[in-house]
Formats: C-alpha cells, structure tokens, sequence
C-alpha cells in the first residue's frame, strides 16, 4: 500500500528499511526526541544510536499500513503529503528477527518545518 507522508516520514521508514542510519537521522530536527519502550531519546547522535540498534539489531522491516492526521485542523488524509507541521500518527507492521514478529507498531510523529522534532513509539 503506498501512503502519500511528507518526505522525512518517507524517508525515516525508507532510510530504516535500507539501513541508512545517517539518513534516517537528518529526518529529525536538530534538538528532536523520541519516546521508545520506556526510553528518552534526544538530539541527532542519541537518535542515530538509539535507530542502529533497534533496527539493525533486529533486521526490522517497516512496511505502513495506514497514516492520520492527529489534529482537527490538519489536511484530509490525501494531502499529508504537504504537511511541514502538526501531528501524523502511522500505522506499520514491523516484521524481523525478533519474539513476536511480526508485530503492528503506531508511531506519532511531531513534525517541524518539515522535519520530525517528536516521535512516540506505541
């Protein structure tokens, strides 16, 4: 299913399915944090570690199912595409070498001028 995100939300699930870790990383603004099972996780070397591991640990594979926006002001899920702000919140299976793969995860995305400056993992 190919869901139309902004492309640093394109780019984080690409760059982890390729194992691109500094790509994935420039998706994030400078001072971004991301919540992950229990753990704080804050600026670009923090991040870049945190995304090595837990996706090159595992060979994750993040394919997305289903993309919303969060706030009432937000664009109809067809024009995603354009936002640079507010909350989107995606659905993805995550398939990989890991108990209980595969599993279906929901990632809530803060973006910033274009960028992710927020991400919880559920």
């Amino acid at each position: 299913m190919s869901i139309a995100l902004p492309p640093s939300l394109h780019g984080f699930f690409d760059h982890c399915n390729s194992r691109d870790w500094a790509s994935v990383t420039r998706c994030f603004t400078d001072d971004a944090h991301v919540y992950d099972e229990k753990q704080n996780i804050d600026g670009h070397e923090a991040i870049e570690k945190w995304i090595s591991h837990a996706v090159g640990s595992t060979d994750a594979i993040h394919e997305m199912i289903d993309a919303t926006p969060v706030s009432a002001d937000a664009p109809a899920a067809a024009s995603l595409a354009t936002m640079t702000a507010g909350k989107i919140s995606v659905t993805a299976r995550v398939s990989g070498n890991f108990k209980g793969s595969p599993v279906t995860l929901g990632y809530l995305f803060t973006l910033q001028n274009g960028k992710i400056s927020g991400l919880e993992i559920e």
